[in-house]
C-alpha cells in the first residue's frame, strides 16, 4: 500500500535534512572537491529544490546546471532561484538521470545528490554524469548507504517511503570504477548527520492529520484492522530512522579517466 504523501515527505525531510543541518561545512567540501569557481562549467544531477546548487552558484560563481526527475522539483527549485534579489549562474532542467540531455565532455565537474539514487538504473546514472564530464575533471557523489542492520521488510519500506535505493558503500564504488571514474576517495559523514540530528529540537512524529490519512487509506483499501495496525507500523518506521547508522551518508570522488569507454 503506498504511504500517505505527507508522511512520504516527513521521511525525506528526517533522513536528507540530517546532512543539510550540518551547515556550510559539507559543502565548502563539495566545492574544494569539484574546484569550483566562476568559469567552471558544473552539473548538479538529482539537484532536488536546488539547495545545493544555489549555494554553490552564490559561494563560488560558477555556472550550475541542476538536473531532476521530478517536474514538480524543478518548477519549486526555478520558483526559489527566481525569488532571489539578483540573478546567479543557475539554471533548472527536467530530465531522467539515467538519461541525461547533455552531449559528452561538456561540464568541468559533477556533483550527485542523494536523489540520485532515485534513478531507475543507478549505476546508468552515475555513467551517465562520467559521460558529461570532462576527461581528468571531478565526479562527485553525495549518497546514502546501508550501514545496519534491518530486516527485508523494513528496508522496503525505507524505500518506498524515502523514493530513494541506498546502496552499500562497495556497490557504490563499483559503479563509479564500472562508469571509468578513478582514484577513488570516499569520506564518511555519518556521524556529521547524526551529531546534527541529536542536536536538533525537532522530534519527528505523525500529526492527527496524518495518521488519520494513514488509517483512512489502509481501512479504505485493507479493511479495519489493517487501519489499525497502519499507524503503528509508521510509528515504528519513524523510530527506526531515529536510530544511529541506520543509514550512513557518503560522499565520494572519483575523476574520469580519459580513456574510459563510451557506450554508444
Amino acid at each position: 500500500m503506498p504511504p500517505v504523501p505527507a508522511v512520504l515527505r516527513l521521511v525525506q525531510t528526517m533522513v536528507l535534512g540530517r546532512w543539510r543541518a550540518t551547515g556550510e561545512e559539507l559543502y565548502r567540501e563539495v566545492s574544494e572537491l569539484v574546484e569550483a569557481q566562476p568559469g567552471k562549467e558544473i552539473i548538479v544531477s538529482g539537484a532536488g529544490e536546488g539547495e545545493t546548487s544555489e549555494w554553490l552558484a552564490a559561494k563560488t560563481g560558477a555556472s550550475i546546471t541542476g538536473v531532476d526527475p521530478s517536474e514538480e522539483r524543478v518548477e519549486r527549485a526555478e520558483a526559489r532561484a527566481r525569488e532571489l534579489k539578483s540573478p546567479l549562474p543557475l539554471s533548472y532542467q527536467h530530465a531522467a538521470l539515467d538519461d541525461l540531455p547533455h552531449e559528452s565532455n561538456v561540464f568541468d565537474a559533477a556533483l550527485a545528490e542523494p536523489l540520485l539514487s532515485s534513478a531507475a538504473d543507478a549505476a546508468r546514472a552515475v555513467a551517465e554524469l562520467a559521460r558529461v564530464t570532462k576527461p581528468m575533471c571531478p565526479v562527485v557523489l553525495l549518497q546514502l548507504t546501508w550501514s545496519s542492520e534491518l530486516s527485508e521488510s523494513a528496508r522496503e519500506m525505507l524505500i518506498e517511503r524515502l523514493g530513494l535505493r541506498p546502496h552499500l558503500l562497495i556497490e557504490w564504488k563499483q559503479m563509479m570504477r564500472e562508469a571509468g571514474l578513478v582514484e577513488i576517495q570516499v569520506q564518511d559523514w555519518t556521524e556529521a548527520g547524526a551529531k546534527a540530528a541529536a542536536e536538533s529540537d525537532d522530534e519527528p512524529g505523525l500529526t492527527w492529520q496524518q495518521k488519520v490519512q494513514i488509517a483512512g487509506r489502509a481501512w479504505r483499501q485493507l479493511g479495519w484492522k489493517a487501519a489499525r495496525g497502519a499507524v503503528a507500523r509508521e510509528r515504528a518506521l519513524l523510530k527506526e530512522l531515529t536510530r544511529e547508522r541506520v543509514l550512513g551518508f557518503q560522499l565520494l570522488k572519483g575523476v574520469k579517466w580519459p580513456h574510459a569507454r563510451q557506450e554508444s
